[in-house]
């Protein structure tokens, strides 16, 4: 893994990033937030030996709760050096209850979601290799990796107090996944090796706390989907004592009609849609009273803020006796835009910031702004790759002899591999990035223009036009054209560097930037010819992440994925090339990732993804800063490979003043 070395002020200058300033938004936040911290005595622990959290006390005392010894399962989910995160990236002590944790997001759930703690299986950061029961007390597949057997921790309740059964397992698949009538479909994770032609798993329940799900072939993939925080226990349970009060086969007649009347809802499906809602959505006002298996729970809903307090019945402890998370609460003030989302981390308003929330060409900012803001950065790896050349392969497929066609689908990939020849990442690296992204990777690390040169002389583009531009194979003008959507900063600059590396080696090149929402019709017309975006590459190899198929992101073959999607009413037939890569990629869903067998399939499908030039790298692994203020404890290390990793373990920080 690329270590990044930590950032300086030396480093760094505000005049080296002028042209990347954006103006100020004011913040409507005071500049000074108290931490105050309640006092206790550690040593005051109950029967089973955990320390009650004095932000509960007063409503234990008072009777509205039960004490902690009841409230937590029999078996707890016990935290500790590695694991929540790899021990290697970070140093693990069991900490103190109490603060606010403050964030000030865009949208008003933040990243929140990724912090929830409640995925059904756990392995530290990102990997999915020391798998470990979290929701669920045993987990086995079957040595055919058809069957998979979960046993609930007994005890486990959700956060109103109702205990979690295998009813709120069954009420999900039956009542709303095979309902008609729900507009709750089967997840994608859900359907046998994540290919939506085949069968949906099949769940049997066996009593209170046991239940299996069988597909309908080997689908050993399947872990990963159950570490994920992309679907979350939400893919398996949800509160089916609370949502039966919404669906037309439980609810009392007229008790509905006034739910859907206030909610404004046309049919009980409708309001089910609303009410069961997915992690990303915790922060929204419909998810007020919608209990959970989160570490907060959403508690109050303004115009501005959304607060969120810790969940009394949060099965995660650590050795100590302290029931997680240890901060009390958590607040999102919203903000309009990522100016003032800029302002309240110079401010000092946010305690963890890190993901979308900060950016690379701000790095001077958070550093000269530390002292004041009582602030400290340091550089993680991503998640993300950076932003990648999409080549789609189905562009003008429809004209089987348009010279397009007759590049991607060369047998060598000779134009794909002049477009890698051509594009300099470490030019790139050192003009947007500061130099601090990683070597050359995957099919860009070698750069030779003079080798790109020749390549493309040899697919017979070795004549010019008046200009000097190549023409293409079949002697007409050729406009290599370039769309990416303006949702990042660094997009535009690195399309400008590529489009100027690419006419070095003699090809016309056109770059288009677009809002997101146009960017996504132009996919779906099967409009753009090449793209630049990013994608979750780094989760890859573990599984969580699956968005190298065709439609993610860069969408490097929509309208084969549109006919496999809709079993040949629609698209493109894929042909021979393609159809491997399908085949490729099925065959990898068999395996468990961290198994020899899954990492072989990985390798075999990185292989086919970078040897027919899907998508290009324009740099090197990408780095990401996080800005987090002193005094807070249990944070990934300099040079951790993840930057979510920050953000997924919110439950364990805890303020040491």
């Amino acid at each position: 893994m690329h270590r990044t070395p930590q950032i300086t002020r030396r480093q760094f200058t505000l005049g080296s990033l002028a042209a990347f300033m954006l103006p100020l938004a004011g913040c409507s936040l005071s500049s000074e937030i108290p931490q105050d911290l309640p006092t206790y005595d550690e040593s005051e622990k109950s029967a089973r030996g955990f320390v009650e959290p004095p932000f509960l006390r007063e409503r234990v005392k008072a009777g509205t709760l039960p004490p902690i010894d009841e409230r937590l399962p029999e078996d707890c989910f016990v935290v500790g050096s590695g694991t929540l995160l790899q021990p290697r990236y970070a140093t693990w002590r069991d900490g103190r209850y109490g603060g606010t944790i403050r964030n000030t997001p865009t949208s008003p759930t933040g990243n929140l979601n990724l912090a929830t703690g409640s995925t059904i299986l756990r392995s530290p950061s990102q990997t999915t290799d020391q798998s470990m029961p979290n929701v669920v007390s045993a987990f086995e597949p079957s040595p055919d990796m058809r069957t998979f057997a979960f046993t609930l921790r007994k005890g486990l309740r959700w956060s109103d107090g109702e205990k979690v059964t295998t009813e709120d397992v069954r009420f999900l698949v039956e009542d709303l996944y095979q309902h008609p009538d729900s507009n709750t479909p089967f997840p994608t994770d859900l359907f046998t090796q994540r290919d939506t032609r085949l069968a949906p798993a099949t769940l049997r329940v066996i009593d209170e706390l046991r239940f299996e799900l069988e597909f309908a072939a080997p689908y050993g993939q399947f872990v990963a989907a159950l570490h994920s925080w992309i679907p979350t226990v939400s893919m398996l349970f949800v509160p089916a004592h609370h949502l039966k009060r919404y669906h037309g086969d439980y609810a009392d007649p007229a008790a509905l009609q006034q739910e859907l009347d206030a909610a404004g809802a046309s049919s009980w499906g409708e309001l089910m849609t609303m009410k069961n809602l997915p992690s990303w959505s915790s922060g929204e006002a419909d998810a007020l009273g919608l209990p959970v298996l989160n570490a907060w729970v959403l508690t109050e809903v303004k115009e501005t803020t959304r607060v969120f307090e810790r969940n009394p019945y949060f099965w995660h402890v650590d050795a100590s006796g302290h029931q997680l998370p240890y901060a009390d609460s958590v607040v999102n003030y919203l903000v309009v835009d990522d100016d003032a989302l800029l302002r309240a981390v110079m401010d000092g308003q946010v305690t963890v910031a890190a993901g979308d929330n900060v950016t690379l060409n701000n790095m001077a900012v958070y550093t000269q702004s530390g002292e004041h803001a009582d602030t400290r950065v340091f550089l993680t790896n991503s998640f993300n790759f950076p932003p990648l050349l999409f080549l789609n392969h189905d562009y003008r497929h429809d004209a089987p002899d348009d010279p397009w066609q007759q590049l991607v689908a060369d047998p060598d990939a000779r134009f794909g591999r002049a477009l890698s020849l051509a594009i300099d990442p470490e030019a790139i690296n050192r003009s947007v990035y500061f130099g601090l992204h990683g070597e050359p990777m995957l099919n860009s690390a070698e750069h030779d223009p003079e080798k790109a040169r020749t390549l493309l002389d040899q697919v017979g583009m070795d004549q010019v036009d008046d200009k000097g531009y190549r023409l293409g194979p079949d002697g007409a003008s050729f406009t290599f054209a370039i769309t990416f959507p303006t949702i990042a900063l660094d997009f535009a600059p690195v399309a400008e560097l590529v489009r100027s590396q690419l006419e070095d080696v003699g090809l016309r090149v056109t770059i288009k930037g677009v809002d997101d929402g146009l960017f996504g019709q132009l996919v779906s017309d099967n409009a753009v010819m090449a793209s630049i975006h990013w994608n979750d590459g780094a989760g890859w190899s573990t599984g969580i992440s699956n968005d190298y198929m065709p439609n993610e992101k860069g969408a490097w073959s929509p309208e084969t994925w549109a006919y496999v999607q809709s079993k040949g009413e629609q698209g493109r037939k894929p042909p021979p090339y393609v159809q491997e890569f399908y085949d490729i990629a099925s065959r990898r869903t068999e395996h468990p990732p961290a198994s020899p067998e899954g990492k072989a399939a990985y390798e075999r499908l990185m292989e086919w993804l970078t040897g027919h030039y899907a998508f290009i790298p324009t740099t090197g692994l990408r780095v990401k800063p996080n800005v987090v203020k002193n005094g807070v404890a249990n944070l990934p290390d300099a040079g951790a490979p993840f930057e979510l990793d920050t953000i997924l373990n919110l439950e364990g920080i805890w303020f040491e003043r």
